[in-house]
């Protein structure tokens, strides 16, 4: 049984060629424009041995620049798309491996009765099986599992400009909520000094105690108006700082000013750009995918061959006889035909599939432009003429008020319409950035404003 077991591994040899097929080199999604110069922004490659980074939380004051750096850095969405790249490389190497030599052991004609009692009749048979893949299936399911890769890439390159444009609007969130504590902190200061001066007349005998009343009571509530102010901007402050993984935000305050505006660019010109967004340039690798996953499922109906050989020993006889055998599947039935039929009609589905997207994107596009446009109006109203009428009628109804030609009520009427627009005034600029964000995320790369006036510098 030695000798018979030495002369079936020249067969393995044979039928057997070891080790997985050549990796295809496919290029990884390229990373749209937008946040492309930044530290760690891109995708690292599958040849690089992952290493764990220290990450060092910003400190102190916090830029804009800064801040997306750490959330490319450590952002845990990121790190999940980017261990699903890795395994999907991990299930590519798998497509392109072989299948395993079978090892067949038989043993027949045993424990019978007559001459087939015990051992004395029995056939031991010992083989090696190999399944031979026809139609290229191998090589096609590797293909289709290293565009697989390319569209994990993809989803990596789409995660990656979500961080950057939600870390952008969440940075403008507390450059807001700063400007809103700082608007809370000068109203107190008014009501304040509107309450010392109340006060005064009230001694002089010059007002009624009510209005000093009423005084009180609009510095109270300017004061619960100026906790609640801090509240949001403790909140809007940790909404940024789990940008990059922490619940606890190190940076003492964003650096930047949203006053800072200028005109954008045309829509026809931004339509012009759109196929930078990651959203419609993936469908290219999904028509790639799609097609080879086709090739794959038709492959596939044709029949793999099985091929056997090896050795018999005939106890019987005391002597063995070399066995070969050949396995193949007759395809009356099952030809994958239906399995084929799905693929081709998934293959078909891009094209519209690609136009639906396009043409959400377009909408979207149309849509926010619109609304930059709206708020960037808006803005100048009120900055160029609402907030200067405002400002000289509340100054003016301080004045008037003091040479008592004007009541308290009205004093704070004007006071409250000044701070009113100020605060829709710093709301406007918000909106204006987080539109220019939105926009900047459906183009892939940066707006490039034109005639800033100076524009965004906190850049």
């Amino acid at each position: 049984m030695n000798n018979t077991r030495m002369g079936t591994l020249p067969l393995l040899m044979t039928l057997v060629m070891v080790g997985p097929a050549p990796a295809t080199q496919l290029s990884t999604a390229e990373p749209r424009p937008l946040g492309r110069d930044l530290p760690n922004a891109s995708l690292p490659r599958a040849d690089e041995s992952t290493v764990l980074r220290e990450f060092v939380e910003p400190a102190g004051n916090l830029s804009l620049r800064e801040a997306l750096v750490a959330a490319l850095t450590n952002s845990p969405e990121l790190a999940t798309f980017s261990w699903k790249v890795r395994a999907k490389e991990a299930e590519a190497i798998q497509a392109g491996l072989r299948p395993n030599v079978e090892l067949i052991l038989e043993l027949e004609n045993f424990g019978g009765k007559g001459d087939l009692d015990g051992l004395g009749g029995s056939e031991t048979t010992i083989a090696l099986s190999q399944l031979i893949e026809l139609g290229g299936k191998r090589g096609k399911r590797l293909a289709t599992a290293e565009y697989d890769r390319e569209l994990a890439a993809w989803d990596y390159e789409v995660a990656r400009i979500d961080v950057l444009t939600k870390t952008t609007k969440s940075f403008l969130e507390v450059l807001h909520a700063q400007e809103e504590v700082a608007l809370a902190e000068e109203l107190v200061q008014i009501a304040e000094e509107v309450l010392a001066s109340v006060s005064r007349r009230v001694k002089a005998g010059s007002t009624s105690p009510v209005e000093e009343s009423r005084a009180r009571v609009e510095l109270e509530t300017s004061r619960i108006d100026r906790e609640q102010a801090d509240r949001r901007l403790a909140a809007v402050r940790r909404e940024l700082s789990a940008a990059w993984g922490e619940s606890t935000p190190a940076f003492s305050e964003a650096l930047g000013n949203l006053e800072e505006i200028a005109s954008p660019p045309s829509l026809k010109a931004l339509k012009g750009r759109i196929e930078q967004n990651p959203d419609l340039a993936r469908w290219a690798s999904e028509l790639d995918y799609r097609r080879a996953a086709l090739d794959l499922e038709r492959s596939r109906g044709l029949p793999d061959l099985s091929i056997g050989a090896g050795v018999r020993y005939l106890n019987e006889i005391d002597g063995s006889a070399f066995i070969i055998e050949f396995g193949l599947p007759l395809p009356i039935f099952d030809r994958n035909q239906g399995a084929s039929l799905a693929a081709e009609m998934r293959v078909r589905q891009v094209d519209e599939e690609r136009r639906a997207t396009a043409v959400r994107l377009q909408t979207r596009l149309a849509i926010s432009h619109g609304a930059l446009l709206a708020a960037r109006s808006e803005i100048y109203a009120l900055r160029d003429r609402a907030l200067p009428e405002a400002e000289t009628a509340f100054r003016s109804a301080q004045e008037a008020y003091f040479r008592g030609s004007m009541r308290f009520t009205d004093v704070l009427d004007t006071e409250r319409l000044l701070f009113e627009l100020r605060s829709r005034y710093f709301s406007t600029l918000a909106r204006y950035h987080s539109t220019v964000a939105d926009l900047e995320r459906l183009i892939g790369e940066p707006l490039q404003i034109s005639d800033r006036n100076p524009g965004r510098h906190y850049q």
